[in-house]
């Protein structure tokens, strides 16, 4: 046990706040046995900020995963060994230990934990389900701090994915049914932009993070019928993560469904593999580093749904994310993020502005909404404006915990509405979210028309897939190739994510709501395709 006079290191930035719209349950019962997770670091500071010119460059080397657990094994086996003595002496059990994720996995009482680290923990319930969730910040024991880049695992609040403000509009049509009360195939939607459907792409690997829900087979079985498409291999893992069925939550099952459905229908005869994953802070890094470094499937891009407003992630939380984000950029393997569905504020009735986390992370491909105009003749997209719906819309603004990366340096991006400060900007591009016409999907054998950012995203993640496999190997970053092709979009320049005047405008080139603005499906794969080989 930890003594009086033990000395404790604060853990820089790791303050939380109870939890937002929650209601205190009471305490954690103190012999009831959890796990947290230990990530590890280098004593020495980056040289570099994260985004900028150098801190990019270092991400751009080659190296395999092999190579990379060597690096691992040498730099942070000592902080490793550290932590097990530590545990050895608390009477802690060490559950698991991977150098290459750079985490060390401990299992003790909440007694235990909570005097060894300084944890506060609460029992709260938010309407949907109850969760442990600690307030205040941690200290670690002095023979560890040096090398502890963040705990995780204490707190067990939900991220989000798509809000329950967003209803799934549903009729009870069949698959074969064009009608648009339920919205247009993902394929139509592609098409619009002019993506290619018509491209081998058997030899792509893409990865979907899901933090919650479950699908049946047969409503993708049932979507691609509707499509006229060719099944991909879906893999689950765990394989046991979906059991075959839909989950407790219909938002996430919902989620699910719009994130496999709209890569099935674009990407035929490709692997998608569902990664499967408790819905937390700690759950979403552990699940990416998995997807990253999977060397069974090895997915060449990630598709992620799931985030929250920064505030609501600790600065360490964001470093043990950034490293996993930089270590799929050294991996190369594309990773995009919904930038969130509740416009500039988040849902959030603070005053301020907030942009979502990891979307905001200078590591990841932010996708935003749009409202498209209607077709044109040919079927092409007319004219587009900001998704915004009044009280959902596309999420975007000024980040408040990352500078200006490199590859933003020469756009005039806007002051943030918090501290007129200017910071990396979110989002990096958008296409379709708004509920009209939506994006058909089959949800219990029923279809819906969809909306939101989570809609975006796995349409641009396909959209990269196809370069890939044009190009016929990975493409890593997706930044730097995107931001300097800014006429392989066309820009959003119509409408605001503004919430009571809170927000930003859109306008020529980037804005804070639609990014580089939406994909002309053929300049896009020539810019990603011209991506010089590391």
């Amino acid at each position: 046990m930890a003594g009086s006079r033990e000395r404790r290191v604060p853990l820089p930035g790791s303050n939380r706040a109870a939890p937002d719209g929650a209601t205190l349950v009471g305490d954690v019962d103190p012999n009831e046995r959890i796990s947290i997770v230990v990530y590890v670091k280098r004593r020495t500071p980056d040289k570099f900020a994260p985004g900028s010119a150098g801190d990019l460059t270092r991400l751009t080397g080659p190296v395999t995963r092999h190579q990379l657990a060597t690096q691992r094994h040498r730099s942070h086996a000592r902080a490793a060994a550290r932590i097990a003595r530590l545990a050895a002496e608390r009477g802690f059990k060490v559950v698991a230990t991977d150098l290459v994720a750079r985490t060390v996995v401990l299992e003790g009482t909440v007694r235990q934990m909570a005097e060894t680290f300084g944890a506060t923990l609460r029992i709260y319930r938010d309407g949907q389900r109850e969760f442990r969730a600690r307030v205040g910040g941690l200290t670690v024991p002095a023979e560890i701090a040096p090398w502890t880049r963040a705990i995780l695992g204490f707190d067990q609040r939900p991220l989000r994915t798509r809000t329950p403000l967003v209803q799934a509009r549903a009729d009870t049509a069949t698959a074969d049914d064009t009608g648009s009360d339920s919205g247009l195939w993902p394929t139509e939607i592609a098409a619009r932009y002019g993506i290619p459907l018509d491209r081998d792409v058997s030899s792509i690997c893409v990865g979907i993070i899901a933090l919650g829900g479950g699908y049946l087979a047969s409503d993708l079985a049932m979507a691609l019928t509707g499509m006229n498409r060719e099944p991909p291999v879906v893999v689950n893992v765990p394989q046991t993560g979906n059991d075959g069925g839909l989950g407790s939550n219909d938002v996430a099952d919902q989620e699910l469904a719009l994130d496999l459905q709209v890569l099935a229908g674009l990407l035929p005869k490709a692997r998608i593999v569902v990664y499967f994953a408790e819905n937390s802070a700690a759950g979403l890094t552990d699940a990416i580093h998995q997807a990253v470094f999977d060397e069974e499937h090895a997915p060449q891009v990630i598709s992620v749904s799931w985030g929250s407003a920064e505030k609501f992630w600790t600065a360490p939380g964001r470093d043990a994310m950034q490293a996993v984000l930089a270590d799929a950029a050294r991996l190369r393997v594309s990773v995009l993020f919904a930038s969130g569905d509740q416009l500039a504020t988040s849902g959030l009735t603070d005053g301020k502005v907030h942009v979502w986390f990891p979307a905001s992370s200078p590591y990841a491909t932010s996708c935003g909404g749009t409202q498209p105009g209607l077709a044109a003749g040919n079927g092409s997209a007319g004219g587009e404006a900001v998704w915004n719906a009044g009280a959902i819309g596309t999420g975007g603004g000024i980040s408040d915990a990352f500078p200006v990366p490199d590859y933003q340096s020469h756009l005039t991006l806007p002051k943030s509405q918090n501290d007129g400060a200017i910071r990396r900007g979110v989002p990096d591009v958008a296409c379709a979210a708004a509920a009209s016409p939506g994006y058909r999907i089959i949800v219990n054998g029923q279809a819906m028309a969809m909306s939101g950012t989570s809609a975006a995203t796995p349409l641009w993640a396909a959209l990269v897939a196809i370069a890939i496999a044009a190009r016929g190997e990975q493409i890593g970053f997706l930044n730097a190739a995107l931001y300097a092709n800014p006429g392989a979009f066309r820009a959003v320049e119509q409408g605001n994510n503004r919430v009571g005047g809170k927000g930003y405008d859109a306008g020529p080139g980037w804005s804070a709501c639609t990014g580089l603005g939406v994909p002309r499906g053929a300049d896009v794969l020539a810019a990603l395709a011209a991506v010089p080989v590391a």
